[in-house]
């Protein structure tokens, strides 16, 4: 019996103590973490694609899907941590020998959002856009994006800036309806 009550107590021991160790732990769910900083942020990227989110068969526009990283390449993830996101719409150039990356053309549009939380994906309808494209067309219209990311509560405020090209704007619906 006495060595049952003593191991009784030293689990109470170890689960108290290791109860006081987690305890400063940063929980991402924690109601009293108030805080609108993106703890750890250092850089992101993001992909693009055409999307159609209602209910008729059209594109509706380009879905972007972004993801947040640390400085050691783990994804961040967060809720309710508002924060601008610009959009940049270029041209495309061709890809200058003996490179084979295409290079930026000049700036069609551009477009600010409101993001919030990591998983949020980024609708841009194609109206939007497509009134600096020469539509329409017959041909897939391709371009680069230049997305800007304005941190919360970083001072002074950085700009994190991903570039990405060879990117769809749009293709024509004969070309979808077509197998490849």
């Amino acid at each position: 019996m006495r060595l049952t009550g003593l191991r009784s107590v030293l689990v109470l021991a170890f689960a108290v103590s290791t109860a006081g160790g987690f305890a400063g732990c940063d929980n991402p769910f924690d109601p009293l973490n108030t805080t609108s900083e993106i703890k750890g942020l250092t850089y992101f990227d993001f992909t693009a694609a055409q999307s159609h989110w209602d209910s008729d068969p059209e594109w509706d526009g380009l879905q972007l899907t972004m993801a947040y990283y640390n400085e050691f390449g783990d994804t961040l993830t967060f809720h309710d941590k508002a924060h601008k996101v610009r959009i940049d719409f270029y041209s495309q150039g061709p890809a200058e020998p003996p490179s084979t990356q295409f290079v930026r053309g000049s700036l069609l549009t551009s477009k600010t959002v409101n993001v919030v939380n990591s998983d949020d994906l980024i609708n841009i309808p194609i109206e939007s856009y497509g009134g600096a494209l020469p539509l329409p067309s017959t041909v897939s219209i391709k371009g680069c994006l230049e997305l800007h990311v304005f941190p919360p509560k970083a001072s002074p405020q950085p700009e994190l800036v991903s570039l990405q090209c060879d990117i769809e704007f749009y293709t024509p619906e004969a070309a979808l309806a077509s197998p490849p």
